[in-house]
């Protein structure tokens, strides 16, 4: 996948514009979905748009390896976040 290429050549942003098309042609194709959590991630550091790609490989393919991948990343970065002493709610900081 020419994505992933793209990614493992340390050129994110062109990873994720191939990803991009690639939903364009399928939106609900789960391993792109899958792969744009990782870059979003880890490469761009943008972990509200990983969990968003996340979320939704989840809800599209529940049961299947991906969704598990999905899972295991969503539950590592929450465990991440409350290990740095973030919080899991929707409230501000100090509530």
């Amino acid at each position: 996948d020419l994505g992933v290429s793209y990614y493992q050549t340390n050129q994110p942003d062109k990873a994720l514009q191939q990803f991009e098309h690639s939903l364009k042609v399928n939106p609900k194709h789960v391993k792109t979905l899958l792969n744009i959590g990782v870059v979003r991630a880890f490469a761009k550091q943008d972990l509200e748009g990983a969990t968003k790609a996340w979320k939704q490989v989840v809800e599209l393919a529940p049961g299947t390896q991906e969704a598990r991948v999905a899972q295991r990343a969503l539950e590592t970065m929450s465990d991440a976040h409350q290990g740095l002493g973030g919080s899991t709610s929707s409230s501000g900081p100090g509530r």
